[in-house]
């Protein structure tokens, strides 16, 4: 995407506005954010296909791997909320991790629609072996943050992904 192709996504109702100045300010601050969203969705679809190929694993399995390795012997349901997946998603991700050998899964054995998830030897190996999620450079900048700034973002990230999340069926009118 080019430069010039930015003026396409922003929605008519936040075109520049003959009103006061805070409009005009809100107008720019929205189209610049819409921006650093898309500019973030091409850096993980980038960083994405780099740890599939150097790994054979997509960055949700590496997720879900990762949440088996912190949590243990592990529930379907639990995972889920633990990855911010669905159910469906995870089921998904734990059936190819398990083609593959890198957990095994079982029933409950007093409750048999309950499905446990454990990661195994080679699991284990495979995520121990997998590129970071994110960039060393940006893992580097991240630590590099005072405390107080990299709160900062945690918490402006979880702002625009709960706005992101809650009509994510709707696509906005002018864009």
């Amino acid at each position: 995407m080019t430069n010039g192709d930015d003026a396409a996504f922003v929605p008519a109702t936040l075109g520049p506005s003959a009103g006061d100045g805070r409009q005009d300010r809100s107008a720019a601050d929205i189209e610049a954010l819409m921006k650093a969203i898309r500019e973030i969705a091409q850096a993980i679809d980038t960083r994405s296909k780099a740890v599939s190929r150097a790994s054979g694993l997509t960055i949700p399995q590496i997720v879900v791997l990762g949440a088996v390795r912190a949590q243990g012997e592990v529930t379907t349901s639990s995972l889920s909320r633990h990855c911010d997946l669905t159910p469906a998603t995870v089921v998904s991700i734990l059936e190819k991790l398990e083609e593959r050998g890198f957990v095994e899964r079982y029933r409950n054995v007093s409750d048999r629609r309950i499905v446990h998830t454990r990661l195994t030897p080679l699991g284990d190996r495979a995520l121990a072996e997998a590129p970071t999620l994110l960039p060393g450079p940006a893992l580097a900048a991240l630590a590099g943050l005072d405390p107080e700034r990299r709160a900062a973002l945690v918490e402006a990230f979880r702002t625009v992904a709960g706005m992101l999340r809650q009509h994510p069926e709707e696509p906005a009118a002018g864009g």
